[in-house]
């Protein structure tokens, strides 16, 4: 019953693919990976709705992924819950403390197949993905399967393409049999939430790249990708009012600087030199966010760091904010 309940929600999902999802997937090093998931694994991932665990069965297809779920039900929706176990749930009873999803999960990594966890919780709106909760280490640990991350830019729709990035794999092999504290816990997954981070940057810079960088000296509105030119490079930022430019670092950082993104006025912006205004092109224009969706993901990232040259510099943290990338 469970194999057939499983076949008929990928029917379901091909249907969808050449009208919601038309998946799109990069990776993280093209020439290391094969396009199929070998061997049991766990694919984490991040979370918005139901759809996202489709979209990864779908462009998985040839490999069998069971899901945690966590047991809201007890008793109730039985029937709805046998119906969630036979498409590949394992059900997680956090109250009661029970860890047979541990040995449940061991049976499944053993036979080679993947399990996708959805390590950010519960789905909710956010702009960029939430802290991990970090039991998925342990069921790593426990199982003896690699890791694979996937970044999901939730983008479905008749007229838009869902865009996925997969990671290298992740062995956790070398704390096999160890009962890890929870400091070490946290160290690890910390480690990995960098990484996924990293690839949900490397995702979004790829599909900025088809916009156009123009920009001219206009005089900025709020919502618009502004810059300045200093020394030998540009240095962006997102204008939202005379006294507010949200920026990732400054024109000029100082080697060991901490970078973070703050929120500083356009005359300390600009210094000394006028400001250029990004100018999109009339097909590029509906990519761009209404200006109030702007000014609330730009202040939701005060304060953040990661600031990396090569996929998560100031260009990229205004192309982030402005565009539905």
């Amino acid at each position: 019953m469970g194999i057939i309940l499983y076949c008929f929600g990928l029917a379901v999902g091909l249907l969808l693919q050449p009208f919601w999802f038309k998946t799109k997937t990069y990776y993280e090093d093209g020439n290391k990976q094969n396009k199929r998931i070998k061997g049991g694994a766990l694919i984490i991932t991040n979370h918005r709705s139901f759809l996202d665990g489709i979209v990864i069965i779908i462009r998985f297809f040839f490999k069998r992924l069971y899901f945690i779920a966590a047991d809201y039900y007890k008793g109730r929706l039985k029937i709805f819950k046998r119906v969630m176990r036979s498409l590949g749930g394992i059900f997680v009873d956090k109250d009661a403390h029970n860890m047979d999803f541990i040995e449940k999960s061991k049976r499944v990594t053993a036979k080679g197949k993947a399990i996708m966890i959805f390590p950010e919780g519960d789905y909710k709106f956010t702009y960029e993905p939430s802290k991990f909760a970090p039991g998925y280490i342990m069921l790593a640990v426990k199982t003896g399967a690699k890791i694979v991350p996937i970044v999901n830019d939730f983008n479905y729709g008749l007229f838009k393409r869902v865009h996925l990035m997969v990671g290298n794999s992740i062995d956790l092999s070398v704390y096999s049999g160890a009962e890890l504290s929870l400091d070490k816990l946290n160290e690890i997954n910390d480690e990995i939430n960098g990484k996924f981070l990293t690839l949900f940057y490397k995702l979004k810079r790829k599909k900025s790249e088809r916009f156009s960088n123009k920009f001219e000296f206009n005089a900025p509105n709020t919502g618009d990708v502004i810059r300045v030119f200093v020394g030998s490079h540009h240095h962006y930022g997102v204008y939202l009012n005379a006294g507010e430019v949200i920026q990732f670092g400054h024109a000029v950082n100082i080697v060991g600087e901490n970078v973070s993104v703050n929120s500083v006025p356009l005359k300390e912006f600009c210094g000394s030199k006028i400001p250029e205004v990004r100018v999109l092109k009339r097909s590029e224009r509906r990519f761009k966010r209404n200006p109030c969706d702007i000014e609330r993901y730009a202040k939701s990232c005060l304060g953040h760091g990661g600031y990396s040259i090569d996929n998560n510099n100031c260009l990229d943290f205004a192309n982030r904010m402005t565009l539905k990338i």
